[in-house]
């Protein structure tokens, strides 16, 4: 038996010291021996001058010349290897945590490796754990951008871009998130808007009216700006200098003529009237119109920039002509003061009817279809070729109009010598 040595890989042991504590070795005939024992399989076994192991666990070892009588020693060789017991230690664990595993501390900076335990299974052999972890991040950092003005609310607290930091746990099972809140304010995008309209034009920003009674302002434009947040624009309008005038309204009596002349304060390269009034001359300097009834008329101008501007004149013609008649009259005076007759404005044409009676209402004078203005058709102050004495008298007129409408007009003068 001490012509072989067996060498156990872990102890190192001799085959003798194996063999006295177990009877592995059994003798079928002389020269001839059977070698049998159990390993784990990851040792290897030196038998005389062979290896055997959980790939090789069978085999003869011959020994030349070393039995009795020079014969040859035969060894059969029968071992049995136990497999080492094997596990995966696959755990997550949260950012921060250590796991001792055979005294060895694993953490985020340390979760892969192996770990033998000295006869750590059932059989004897040795244990081996395959360390593999997994650690969750707990602490995260949230940055986003806000732009001026906005508030987010995050884990039930409101943050805004004047208070944009703080820490906030959020429950998440076995490992809670710490959440770093570092939000980014992004500043309110600012221009300028400037722009000369037309008179009584008007322009609208943001839902706003801007016109010669609204011109400057601030407008906040939703999400209007190239990063997506609000826009505040400042608001400046001016307005062009330019005027187009047809004076005053008026009223005229009827048969009057007025002239209308507009005047400018711009440079039109266009006019439009409507309705369009006569000209007095060919060059149109200067509007003079006879009117019957009341009127309007109105201007459009139109600039070089596009700019147009409007004026109207409104005329009311009245009914109320004027009648000129002499409160005193003598008929020894020299023609035509000698006359009494009735004068009048262009719009009457005609005195279809005119008596002249005393106080006592005696018909002293009627004439009929005359023309005004005319004292050959006067009262000479006679009646029935006597020369009236001094008194006060009465005269009363139908006078028509040059649309054919007529009216009464009535009073009393003095005939004095």
């Amino acid at each position: 038996m001490n012509l072989f040595n067996m060498i156990h890989p872990k102890t190192a042991l001799p085959v003798l010291a194996i063999l006295l504590a177990c009877s592995t070795i059994s003798f079928a005939q002389p020269g001839h021996a059977t070698y049998r024992d159990t390993f784990c399989n990851n040792q290897t076994v030196l038998v005389i001058s062979q290896f055997f192991s959980a790939s090789n666990p069978t085999g003869t070892v011959i020994l030349p010349g070393a039995a009795q009588g020079g014969i040859d020693s035969v060894i059969h060789v029968e071992l049995t290897f136990n497999p080492v017991m094997e596990v995966t230690l696959n755990q997550t664990l949260c950012e921060g945590d250590t796991l001792w595993v055979n005294g060895t501390a694993y953490h985020a900076g340390n979760y892969i490796g192996e770990e033998f335990i000295d006869d750590g299974s059932v059989n004897g052999c040795d244990s081996i754990i395959h360390v593999q972890l997994t650690f969750r991040k707990v602490v995260h950092l949230y940055d986003p951008p806000i732009c001026e003005g906005d508030s987010v609310i995050i884990n039930g607290h409101l943050y805004t871009a004047f208070e944009r930091e703080g820490v906030e746990v959020i429950p998440n099972g076995a490992c809670d998130s710490i959440l770093m809140v570092q939000l980014r304010p992004i500043p309110i995008p600012f221009s300028v808007f400037n722009d000369t309209l037309c008179p009584g034009g008007s322009i609208v920003i943001n839902g706003i009216t801007y016109d010669e009674n609204n011109r400057v302002g601030y407008e906040l434009l939703k999400n209007a700006g190239a990063n997506g947040c609000d826009s505040l624009v400042q608001v400046s309008i001016s307005f062009r200098e330019l005027w187009v005038y047809l004076g005053e309204d008026r009223e005229i009596i009827k048969g009057d003529t007025i002239c209308i002349q507009e005047q400018y304060g711009m440079n039109p390269v266009s006019l439009t009237w409507s309705p369009t009034p006569p000209c007095a001359d060919s060059s149109c300097q200067e509007r003079c119109i006879t009117l019957l009834n009341s009127a309007s008329f109105s201007i459009t101008a139109v600039d070089s920039t596009g700019c147009v501007l409007k004026d109207d004149i409104r005329i009311r013609v009245s009914n109320k002509n004027r009648v000129y008649a002499p409160t005193v009259f003598n008929p020894d005076a020299n023609f035509p003061n000698n006359r009494y007759y009735l004068g009048a404005d262009n719009g009457v044409q005609l005195i279809r009817r005119m008596f002249i009676a005393d106080r006592w209402g005696e018909l002293l004078f009627d004439v009929t279809n005359i023309p005004p203005d005319l004292p050959d058709y006067g009262w000479d102050g006679t009646f029935r070729g006597q020369i009236m004495h001094i008194d006060s008298y009465i005269f009363w007129a139908e006078l028509e109009r040059i649309d054919g409408t007529t009216f009464i007009e009535t009073g009393s003068f003095s005939l004095i010598r």
